[in-house]
């Protein structure tokens, strides 16, 4: 019997995970989604229902229900999760069939990780890490808790991306860059050097513009 599967957030993470649920590593038998825009309540979204706002998961808490943090932006994921985390749910992840994960790749909970992404020997993914499609991490490389990896990004070895840390499409590290919390890199940016905490870097070579 397939575990049951709630989806929270109906947007494009969320109908990402829904509309490719058999795409996945295990199996899930989706019971709908959870999303905080009225305007999608008691509409059919990538094939499911969308049952209400967040926090009917408290209805749901301690009944063998897995649930999945479909939210691209990490400050939203997190600020959500920290609300609900006393309750009862697993929080499985959700590993594409087709991205290629080396032998001493460890991950946390809630992980999504998207097609065509590749991980590299002995990094380190914590929980509710979001790494979209086509994505290239080095060997040694750390991605903390609720950070988003758009399409195409590039990570150096050695390279630790801390909590909260929203990457754009296509930005790349050299190797042995660290990215503190909650900063922000704009898409196609190449980071040359550290970047520091709740900073926002954009460019060739990446600056702050904070």
């Amino acid at each position: 019997m397939k575990q049951k599967l709630l989806i929270i957030g109906a947007g494009s993470v969320g109908k990402f995970v829904a509309y490719n649920i058999n795409q996945f590593t295990q199996s899930f038998e989706i019971i709908g989604f959870l999303d905080d825009d009225v305007s999608k309540h008691n509409t059919v979204i990538a094939g499911f229902q969308v049952l209400g706002s967040v926090e009917k998961l408290q209805e749901f808490s301690g009944k063998d229900i897995a649930i999945v943090w479909g939210i691209a932006f990490p400050a939203i994921k997190k600020k959500l999760f920290d609300q609900y985390k006393d309750l009862s749910f697993e929080f499985p992840n959700f590993i594409a069939k087709t991205a290629w994960v080396s032998e001493a790749v460890s991950f946390g909970k809630g992980c999504i990780v998207y097609p065509g992404t590749t991980i590299n020997y002995e990094t380190a993914i914590d929980d509710f890490v979001v790494i979209n499609m086509n994505c290239s991490l080095g060997h040694n490389c750390t991605v903390k808790s609720f950070s988003s990896l758009a399409p195409g990004v590039n990570l150096g070895g050695n390279t630790t991306v801390g909590q909260c840390v929203e990457l754009g499409i296509g930005s790349s590290t050299v190797q042995g860059i660290t990215i503190e919390d909650n900063a922000t890199v704009g898409g196609q940016a190449m980071v040359v050097s550290n970047v520091v905490n709740a900073d926002i870097v954009v460019g060739v070579p990446a600056k702050s513009i904070k």
